[in-house]
C-alpha cells in the first residue's frame, strides 16, 4: 500500500514529541488534508490530544502487546481513508522495555512500518552536542530512516544560529525541520501530572487556549517539508490477517466513561458494541441509576483525582452495589478496581467512601506503584481467560491497595506489580478487578470470554 506518513520521534521522554505532533497534525489538516494519528505504545492520554485537533480517533501501535501482522493491519487499515497518517512514538527512540532489545521500542515500530522519522531533540543549554547525540541516533540502527530533526527549547536566537551554522557546516545532509523556542507558556498548557499530561477529557475549560498554544508551536515548522517527507514514504506490503469472528452475545453492557474514568482503547469499545446485545454509557458524577446490565466494565483514570466527587453520587455506587447483588457481572481496570474498594486515601491523607463491594482502602502514593508493561498467566478460571493462558497487558498507578480479607487472585504476575506483587485479577462472585489494562487486539478471544461469562 501506499500510505503517506511520517513518525515523530525523540532523544528521550519528555523532549516535546506531543506538542510536536499535535502541531504536525493540526497544521496539515488545517491545510486540509485529512490525518489519521497514532501512538507508540500502551498510552492513553497523548492519544486524546491527536484526537482533538484531528477529529479522528487515534490509535494505538503497540509491538510488545501486538504481533507484527496485527500491527500492520491496524495501521494500514485506519490510514486507508486518511490522505497522511502521523505517528507519535514513545519515551526515547530506541528506549525499550528490557533496555536491551528493541521489541516494543519507536525504532521497532518505524521500522515495520518503513516509515520516515523526524527525531525531536531537546535543546536546551546545548549547541555542537546536539550534533554527536543526532548523529549516534543515525548510526545506532542504519535500518531507522531518520529523515531530518526539530529543535525544541531553544533558548535565544543566538543558540538557533550557532546550531544552524553547526549542523550546515559539519552535518549537511541532516535537516531541521523546525525550531521552538523555549517558552513558560507553552510549558504551562503541556505540563505533567503522575501519569503524563492532563487528559483532554479534563481540560474542556482551556481548551481554545490549548488549540492556540498548538497553533503558536506549528508556526515554527517548516510543515510543507514535513508533508513531502511523508508523501515521498515508500510503499510497504501488507499482511493478509483474519480478524478473528466472534458471535454477537445476548449481553447487555455499561461502560462509565468520564473524567474520572476515561482511559479506554477505542478497540475495546468498538468491540463490545460490535459484539454485545447494547453498550450503555454511563457518567459518575451525573447519573444516579444503572440501566438493567448483565455487565458492567469500569475502566482506568484518575479517581484518586475526583474521589471527594464521586463520593458525593452515593445513589450511583448504591446502585451498583444493588444491580451486583441482583446478578450484574463486573469487569474493573486499574481506576475501576480502585472505585469498588471501601475508600481512597489521597496523597494529602484525606479518605474518600467509594463503592465497597471490595473489601480493601486505596492508598494514593507519590511515587509509581506500578508502571509498565505485564505479563500474566492466568491461576484459576475467570471471566478472561482460562487456566494457564498467558495474558500481556500495561499498568499505570500510584497507588497500593490494603485488603480486609484473604483474596482470591486469577493471575500470577510474571512481569510488572500487579496488586500486591505477584498476584493480580482479584476474584469476588461475578466480579474481576485488576490493575492490568487489556488491549483487545492482544487477544479478542478475552473479550469474547468477558461476554461469554456475563451471558
Amino acid at each position: 500500500m501506499k500510505i503517506p506518513r511520517v513518525m515523530i520521534a525523540a532523544t528521550r521522554a519528555k523532549s516535546g514529541k506531543t506538542l510536536v505532533s499535535c502541531a504536525v497534525m493540526a497544521s496539515l489538516t488545517k491545510l486540509g488534508f485529512k490525518i489519521q494519528p497514532f501512538k507508540v505504545g500502551p498510552d492513553f492520554i497523548d492519544p486524546s490530544y491527536h484526537s482533538i485537533v484531528t477529529k479522528s480517533q487515534s490509535r494505538n501501535l503497540d509491538s510488545y502487546m501486538f504481533d507484527r501482522d496485527t500491527l500492520i493491519s491496524t495501521f494500514a487499515r485506519h490510514s486507508t481513508n486518511a490522505d497522511l497518517s502521523v505517528i507519535e512514538g514513545v519515551f526515547g527512540l530506541y528506549d525499550s522495555p528490557d533496555g536491551v532489545s528493541e521489541l516494543g521500542s519507536t525504532a521497532e515500530v518505524a521500522k515495520m512500518l518503513a516509515c520516515p522519522v523526524i527525531l525531536v531533540v531537546d535543546s536546551e543549554r546545548a549547541n555542537r552536542s546536539l550534533l554527536a547525540t543526532v548523529q549516534g541516533f543515525r548510526n545506532f540502527d542504519k535500518l531507522v530512516q531518520i529523515k531530518g530533526i526539530i529543535l525544541n527549547n531553544i533558548g535565544t536566537r543566538k543558540q538557533q544560529e550557532k546550531i544552524r551554522t553547526a549542523i550546515r557546516t559539519l552535518m549537511p545532509d541532516i535537516e531541521i525541520f523546525g525550531t521552538i523556542p523555549r517558552s513558560a507558556a507553552i510549558e504551562e498548557k503541556f505540563k505533567y501530572r503522575h501519569l503524563g499530561l492532563i487528559p483532554t477529557a479534563e481540560r474542556t475549560q482551556d481548551m481554545d487556549e490549548l488549540k492556540y498554544t498548538i497553533e503558536v508551536v506549528a508556526n515554527y515548522l517548516d510543515i510543507n517539508r514535513i508533508r513531502q517527507i511523508a508523501q515521498a514514504a515508500e510503499d510497504i506490503p501488507t499482511p493478509e490477517t483474519r480478524t478473528p469472528e466472534h458471535s454477537r452475545r445476548d449481553v447487555v453492557v455499561g461502560v462509565i466513561r468520564d473524567k474520572a474514568f476515561s482511559f479506554y482503547y477505542p478497540e475495546n469499545l468498538e468491540y463490545l458494541e460490535a459484539h454485545a446485545k447494547h453498550v450503555h454509557y454511563v457518567n459518575s458524577f451525573v447519573d444516579s441509576e444503572l440501566p438493567n446490565l448483565d455487565l458492567l466494565y469500569i475502566g482506568g483514570g484518575f479517581p484518586e483525582i475526583y474521589a471527594a466527587e464521586l463520593q458525593e453520587n452515593e445513589d450511583l455506587m448504591k446502585s451498583i452495589r444493588n444491580h451486583w447483588s441482583s446478578g450484574m457481572h463486573i469487569y474493573a481496570e486499574c481506576g475501576g478496581l480502585m472505585y469498588l474498594t471501601k475508600a481512597i486515601v489521597d496523597a494529602e491523607g484525606n479518605a474518600h467512601k467509594l463503592v465497597g463491594l471490595i473489601d480493601g482502602v486505596v492508598h494514593v502514593e507519590q511515587t509509581p506503584v506500578g508502571h509498565g508493561y505485564v505479563r500474566l498467566e492466568s491461576t484459576l478460571p475467570n471471566p478472561l481467560a482460562s487456566s494457564g493462558t498467558k495474558v500481556v497487558g500495561h499498568e499505570f498507578h500510584h497507588s497500593r491497595i490494603d485488603l480486609g480479607f484473604r483474596p482470591t487472585f486469577a493471575f500470577r504476575v510474571l512481569r510488572g506489580q500487579g496488586i500486591d506483587g505477584e498476584h493480580d485479577g482479584l476474584l469476588k462472585e461475578r466480579i474481576l478487578a485488576m490493575y492490568t489494562h487489556i488491549h483487545v487486539l492482544h487477544n479478542p478471544a478475552l473479550f469474547d470470554n468477558l461476554l461469554a461469562s456475563s451471558s
